[in-house]
């Protein structure tokens, strides 16, 4: 599922973007970016090969592992975005990251998707603070337009 749709029950065809119903989108790196996925498919199995032949304990090769799989999960699990009334989140294999209206300030896009922010102005906290909603590229156009009317409607 990489178009944008209103969630049922109760959404009519064709709900207004700015809408109490909610968007929602998934995102599939081996789908829409397999290239990027398999750049990091590689890149984590080396790096995990490397820290294999590391001389430590083997508790600590597996936590080095598992932060390594996570800083680079974001390219090789798939994530699903949802946009409603609340505010903005996004679901992966790692978790819940979840965004209130009252917490954005500034929305940027960017060609992976589009970023929220509590800053007004571009920072360097955006990486840790802000929350990137991936985008499929082929529901781009579709899920940018539905996104932007929405966070205008709550003022972001």
């Amino acid at each position: 599922m990489s178009e944008a749709r209103a969630i049922l029950p109760g959404a009519p065809p064709g709900a207004l973007p700015g809408s109490d119903y909610a968007l929602v989108w998934s995102f599939n790196p081996w789908r829409d970016r397999p290239l990027a996925a398999f750049a990091a498919a590689l890149v984590t199995l080396g790096l995990c090969l490397v820290i294999g032949t590391l001389r430590e304990p083997p508790l600590l090769r597996a936590i080095l592992g598992l932060v390594i799989l996570a800083a680079l999960s974001p390219a090789l699990s798939p994530a699903h975005c949802r946009v409603d009334a609340d505010g903005v989140a996004v679901q992966s294999a790692f978790g819940t990251a979840r965004r209130r209206w009252c917490d954005l300030k500034r929305v940027a896009v960017r060609p992976a998707g589009v970023l929220v922010s509590p800053f007004e102005r571009p920072s360097w906290l955006d990486t840790y603070r802000g929350l990137l909603l991936p985008v499929p590229p082929g529901a781009r156009d579709a899920v940018l337009a539905d996104v932007r009317a929405r966070l205008e409607a709550h003022g972001v």
